[in-house]
């Protein structure tokens, strides 16, 4: 045994001529984000319009005022079978609400709209046993019995997402979740309400502003300490406009941030949304 070992490692040649050489690569594994090749609109994520369905209750956010038919029914995830629709039907879908950020928070508003999301996710996917069982009255005897939901039942379930977002909304706006961008330091507040800049985003921008005071002590505080920026964090102010009023009570509560109005004519915002639908057909078919 000792033999053939000696002849293996006899066999080795570790001469120049058989030595690899393994080039480094000059491209990175994952594709680096170039948001300044969106060609976002000006003042794109100041505004978050949350569309309802009438009958399902599912929830539908978006950055514009009018339904994108692809981009919205990527948000809807399938329940099972007959709960996700096979086509967007504009008259069965309003808004129920709209998120307004400050004029230049358009990178805050890009984080609540992604926090809002993953929420949503979370509910549809971590669900408790509440939407398993469900709960069946006697009205004769009064009698209650708990069973156990059916496959389309629990889909139809799931679907109702009104209360949760709404709840989710009360939670982004208040600053819940990793990493979100309503929470600024005492001069970016000052530079974005009065002096009407524009705040920054803190993930891809390839400047990022200086670490608040909050962030720096939640990266154990390893930054120089000329580079954090005095102060206690602040969050941005945020208005909600309501179709109906009584829907805010689905949140246990709000922060101090948070304004609200009601809509006092969306029917004429669909009307509107509408009639610009019928104006770019004739204007295709034309």
């Amino acid at each position: 045994m000792n033999s053939v070992l000696g002849f293996r490692f006899s066999q080795l040649s570790f001469g120049v001529a058989r030595t690899s050489i393994r080039h480094g690569h000059t491209r990175s594994r994952r594709r680096t984000p170039q948001p300044e090749l969106a060609n976002f609109e000006p003042g794109h994520g100041e505004q978050i319009w949350v569309y309802s369905h009438l009958t399902s209750n599912q929830v539908i956010y978006s950055h514009s005022k009018q339904l994108d038919s692809n981009r919205a029914l990527r948000q809807l995830p399938f329940n099972g079978k007959k709960t996700k629709p096979a086509k967007l039907r504009r008259d069965y879908w309003q808004p129920m609400a709209l998120i307004q950020l400050p004029a230049g928070a358009g990178a805050a508003g890009q984080s609540v709209f992604q926090k809002l999301r993953e929420f949503r996710r979370l509910h549809e996917l971590c669900w408790d046993e509440s939407l398993r069982f469900t709960k069946n009255t006697d009205t004769f005897t009064g009698i209650t019995k708990t069973r156990v939901r059916n496959r389309h039942e629990r889909g139809v379930a799931l679907n109702d997402q009104r209360a949760n977002s709404i709840a989710d909304m009360a939670a982004v706006l208040a600053g819940v979740g990793r990493g979100s961008r309503l929470h600024v330091s005492p001069q970016e507040k000052k530079a974005v309400l009065e002096e009407g800049q524009t705040l920054v985003g803190r993930k891809w921008s390839q400047d990022p502003p200086p670490p608040t005071a909050t962030i720096a002590g939640k990266k154990g505080a390893a930054e120089d300490a000329t580079k954090v920026v005095e102060g206690p964090d602040e969050l941005l102010p945020a208005t909600v406009y309501w179709a109906n009023e009584a829907d805010r009570n689905f949140a246990e509560r709000w922060s101090d941030n948070v304004t609200h109005d009601v809509f006092e004519d969306v029917k004429a915002l669909m009307a509107e949304n509408q009639f610009t639908e019928v104006v770019e057909e004739e204007a295709e078919s034309k």
